[in-house]
């Protein structure tokens, strides 16, 4: 499902300046607190349809995100444009304003005459007439090295049998002030098909049977994985190779399941510096 499918909303901005740059063992801000800025920036609509028979249907979407604003003291477009490309799958809409006027368009996702929309304020109708979705972009995690956001969407449509999710990650690198892609990490992509498939049956039981794989075997979408220590994840997207039922698959890729030298036979040498990777 396209990541423009669902989105609306009454607008209302809150802006909240906040520091995040490095912290001491009690968890407080060192240093000087507007080395980094975010912005918490919400919006809501609300609209109703009638659909061919003349019933009234209604939207209710959100959209929260803590937005970056300066990283170390510096703008860091290369975050913003990274983040902006995974809600709006758009290299075009290269600022939030723009991002969320596409987003929270109507027409975007619904096939339907847009005329017969109506921006409302209030919603007090049945839940099998009602459609939502939400966006939620958020500082997953913020260490010395690498900062991630995690961008989460969420719809459902009305009278529909379950709702859709999807969960992507943008990960930047604080040194090089630039993003971090799968191709700049990983040198073998067949080790990485094998030693993930390992993962998956250790973490949920699933053999490739249980499976149905993508043409590219089982290579996550480019930026479809983040760090944590020094444990790679890579995620898979409700229905990309497992049903509905068996939810998004998280694979985690433990230094312990590789020998050393595939360790540095997977890895590029950037990807080893990253997981602060030693034998």
């Amino acid at each position: 499902m396209s990541k423009n499918l669902i989105i609306t909303f009454q607008a209302f901005i809150v802006l909240t300046a906040l520091s995040s740059c490095g912290m001491d063992n009690k968890g407080n801000m060192e240093g000087d607190s507007t080395l980094c800025q975010f912005n918490n920036f919400k919006q809501e609509k609300m609209y109703q349809y009638a659909d061919e028979e003349g019933k009234t249907f209604f939207i209710d979407n959100k959209v929260t995100a803590f937005w970056p604003v300066t990283i170390n003291g510096k703008p860091c477009p290369e975050l913003q444009k990274a983040l902006l490309l995974a809600m709006t799958d758009s290299a075009e809409l290269n600022t939030l304003d723009l991002a969320m006027d596409a987003i929270l368009a109507p027409n975007t996702y619904l096939d339907m005459d847009s005329s017969t929309l109506k921006q409302v304020d209030t919603i007090t109708i049945e839940s099998d007439n009602l459609s939502s979705s939400e966006y939620r972009i958020r500082l997953q995690d913020m260490g010395d090295r690498l900062l991630t956001y995690h961008i989460h969407y969420y719809a459902f449509m009305a009278r529909a049998a379950h709702g859709i999710y999807n969960n992507s990650y943008v990960t930047y690198d604080l040194k090089t002030e630039k993003t971090v892609a799968l191709d700049d990490i990983i040198a073998d992509t067949t080790l990485l098909r094998d030693v993930t498939l390992k993962s998956i049956k250790q973490t949920y039981d699933y053999g490739i049977d249980d499976l149905f794989l993508p043409d590219n075997g089982l290579l996550p979408r480019p930026s479809d994985f983040y760090f944590e220590d020094s444990v790679l994840h890579l995620v898979y997207q409700v229905y990309e190779i497992a049903s509905y039922a068996q939810g998004m698959i998280d694979a985690p890729i433990y230094p312990y399941m590789l020998k050393p030298e595939e360790m540095k036979r997977l890895y590029t040498p950037y990807g080893l510096e990253l997981i602060d990777y030693t034998e």
